[in-house]
């Protein structure tokens, strides 16, 4: 069994990844599109909202991008770099990444 893919009315936003490299850097940014960027309007310490000091959670969609995604990165909208503070990969059933929730600093 899989879980059907986020709906596209709900991802709407293109972002791009910038992932750590081993020398301490990042490396050449990659667009992501349709992705789902939901802004902080108001701060929660729990599992079902944002965390305390995190500007935005960012959906991304595996069938949009078939990478990896991890704390130190960094999501580029709104015209802004930020941080990956944290991230959540959501599997299905069968162990392959349905989608990332990425929290952004």
């Amino acid at each position: 069994m899989r879980i059907p893919p986020i709906p596209r009315v709900m991802r709407q936003e293109t972002i791009s990844l910038r992932r750590m490299d081993d020398g301490g850097g990042y490396a050449q940014p990659v667009e992501v599109t349709r992705c789902r960027v939901d802004r902080a309007a108001g701060l929660a310490p729990n599992d079902w909202q944002l965390t305390q000091g995190c500007t935005a959670r960012v959906l991304i969609d595996a069938t949009e991008y078939g990478g990896d995604v991890a704390e130190g990165d960094l999501v580029v909208f709104d015209g802004e770099s930020h941080a990956v503070a944290s991230v959540k990969r959501i599997d299905h059933p069968d162990g392959t990444c349905h989608h990332w929730e990425v929290d952004a600093r």
